[in-house]
């Protein structure tokens, strides 16, 4: 790969900085702060590093990844700053790692592909640029985006380079913070391990040059992440009735009703759209009868919520099968739902009509995109040589198709995604003849050639 090119380096940092202020400027964002929770406990965490509040106010409820990740970004800011003040610092951050994943993005589609299949992976980025909507937030999905492109990376040098340790480092790191932004993620070692098994017997050279490899690899990933969970268990302590092994069930428990009775109900799950929803309602029902349950038997929140799941899916199989299909579809179906389609206005795009059009275009893109990572996978030889590509999908539509599935879950998927589609829709003769005529102004002519 030839990186002493500036000029695709320099398009991507300026187009960022632009789709960054277009997306930041539309009637509708992701809320500031997610659901608080990140941004409070990264807030506390610097906070704490600088001595301003002692350790009883530390605590790490969720995911610990976006605590890691937002934390430095606070330190920065006054301990004075306000809400408000520390949003900017942690979305210019961010901003900042986001186009920091592009430029890792264009280098693994080069690595793999072309250069043209670099450059069209960053095209079908910028034509439909969640990437940048998801940054305006201080949620876990932007630190997830980069640890995967820093996964995929690192395993793009350790396939051309297989005895570079740079390459097995970067992936381990990569897909360490990956699971610790999206715990959810782990089901990828799993499906890895048994792209291990199945090149032991069908493919002896996969296995003989890299199989061992990702053993190791993943080996180092599950203890460095069993390390840090320990960790954020140690420093949450008593200090919260919340943690991860309960939200996991109050999660699942929400999965248990969407799509339940309603498949075709896609608003979001919320009390302000979902209000009159049968399966909103049941659900609710079914929290203040596990409560019931919890206080006549003494049993642990855990232990009641478990066993409801377990018997909910053995009594309602139609339902679960249903379910999973219907939540895998929907994660790749994108509405707008901070804004009632009547108050809806954009340019040309107003009112219900407007908002349902422009759902419908940038959908048509989405599908677009899909259709070419299909195109991919169908046509491409030596599907095991992507593994990560395809399995983290895999692994992200497994657990949210069993569990709880909202778009924004599938969001760190696009890194691999993208690059899948550009490769497949590079295929077809219109598009390679598109991209190759753009190609002349970026890209060097000759290897001598500095820009």
């Amino acid at each position: 790969m030839d990186f002493s090119t500036k000029r695709i380096t320099i398009a991507i940092v300026l187009i960022s900085f632009l789709m960054m202020l277009i997306v930041s400027n539309l009637p509708f964002k992701a809320k500031p702060f997610g659901d608080i929770t990140f941004h409070e406990e990264s807030k506390n965490m610097a906070l704490f590093i600088k001595g301003d509040i002692p350790f009883d106010k530390v605590v790490i409820t969720k995911a610990p990844g976006p605590i890691l990740f937002y934390t430095p970004a606070y330190l920065l800011a006054p301990s004075d700053a306000n809400d408000d003040e520390l949003w900017v610092y942690g979305v210019v951050f961010t901003s900042i790692i986001i186009t920091i994943s592009l430029l890792l993005i264009f280098r693994i589609a080069t690595s793999f592909f072309s250069k043209e299949v670099g450059l069209l992976s960053l095209l079908l980025f910028f034509i439909f640029p969640i990437h940048c909507y998801y940054s305006l937030g201080i949620i876990g999905e932007a630190p997830a985006f980069f640890s995967l492109a820093l996964a995929i990376y690192g395993w793009a040098i350790a396939f051309h380079e297989p005895n570079r340790k740079l390459g097995w480092i970067v992936m381990t790191l990569g897909l360490w913070f990956l699971i610790l932004n999206r715990p959810n993620a782990m089901l990828i070692l799993g499906i890895g391990f048994l792209v291990i098994f199945y090149s032991f017997f069908k493919n002896k050279i996969f296995f003989n040059t890299y199989g061992k490899k990702i053993a190791v690899t993943f080996f180092s990933i599950g203890v460095l992440g069993i390390g840090v969970l320990q960790l954020a268990k140690y420093i949450t302590g008593n200090k919260s009735g919340m943690n991860q092994s309960s939200y996991f069930y109050y999660v699942a428990h929400q999965g248990r009703f969407e799509f339940r009775e309603e498949p075709t109900d896609f608003r979001f799950w919320d009390n302000d759209f979902r209000s009159d929803s049968k399966d909103y309602q049941n659900w609710s029902k079914s929290g203040e009868y596990l409560t019931k349950v919890m206080e006549k038997t003494n049993r642990s929140y855990e232990e009641v919520y478990k066993e409801f799941l377990i018997n909910d899916a053995i009594e309602h199989p139609f339902w679960f099968t249903r379910q999973f299909f219907v939540k895998c579809i929907y994660g790749h179906l994108y509405f707008i739902n901070s804004i009632s389609p009547e108050k809806f206005v954009m340019g040309p795009f107003k009112g219900s009509m407007g908002y349902w059009i422009f759902i419908l275009i940038i959908n048509s893109i989405n599908l677009l995109i899909i259709a070419g990572a299909f195109l991919f996978l169908i046509k491409q030889r030596n599907l095991i040589d992507y593994w990560i590509f395809w399995s983290i999908i895999i692994a992200l539509l497994i657990f949210h198709g069993l569990i709880y599935m909202e778009p924004r879950y599938l969001f760190p998927s696009r890194v691999a995604l993208y690059i899948m589609s550009a490769a497949g829709l590079y295929r077809l003769r219109w598009v390679k003849n598109i991209i190759n005529r753009m190609a002349v102004y970026l890209f060097p002519i000759s290897k001598n050639d500095k820009f």
